[in-house]
């Protein structure tokens, strides 16, 4: 799958490049882990925090970039935005120093921030995967267009597609 990721076009390079820059700045500036005082930035938070923070939004790029220009076969759905969305929320919860009184116990949080990351990177391999089991049976049927249906994997019943084609177009 890491090969899937080196073939990917410019476009889905920058947008991961630019989704990431977005995520850190956002969670950085939610949840207080940067912090100006007396004119110098400090990191008020625990090492991990800042880890955390620039891992998940790295993943969240990663993630978002995955969504843009998919392959016939592997279209994004609403339902592909269920568990990177906990995970954003997840990421924010176990990194946030602003509120007065915590949702999360410090003690709980290094583990949150780490079942974050996972549930992100599951998200990652799962959008992957279907665009790779996509691709390989378009290799097979030797179509550009509809996959011939030997590689059906599970069929959402409930989700839209997140980017929906009309009239056969993107």
């Amino acid at each position: 799958m890491i090969r899937e990721l080196r073939s990917w076009p410019t476009r889905r390079r920058l947008i991961i490049v630019t989704v990431a820059a977005m995520a850190l700045t956002g969670l950085t500036l939610a949840s207080g882990t940067v912090a100006i005082v007396r004119g110098s930035l400090v990191f008020p938070g625990p090492w991990w925090a800042d880890a955390v923070t620039v891992g998940g939004a790295c993943l969240i790029g990663l993630v978002v970039a995955s969504y843009v220009d998919a392959p016939i076969g592997a279209d994004a759905t609403l339902c592909d935005l269920r568990w990177p969305a906990l995970g954003l929320i997840s990421l924010y919860l176990s990194t946030d120093l602003r509120t007065a009184v915590p949702l999360l116990e410090p003690s709980i949080r290094p583990v949150v921030g780490v079942a974050a990351i996972a549930l992100l990177v599951w998200a990652l391999l799962a959008r992957l995967n279907s665009e790779y089991k996509a691709t390989r049976s378009q290799r097979r049927s030797g179509t550009s267009g509809d996959i011939d249906g030997t590689e059906d994997g599970e069929v959402c019943t409930t989700c839209r597609p997140l980017f929906p084609r009309v009239g056969g177009r993107p």
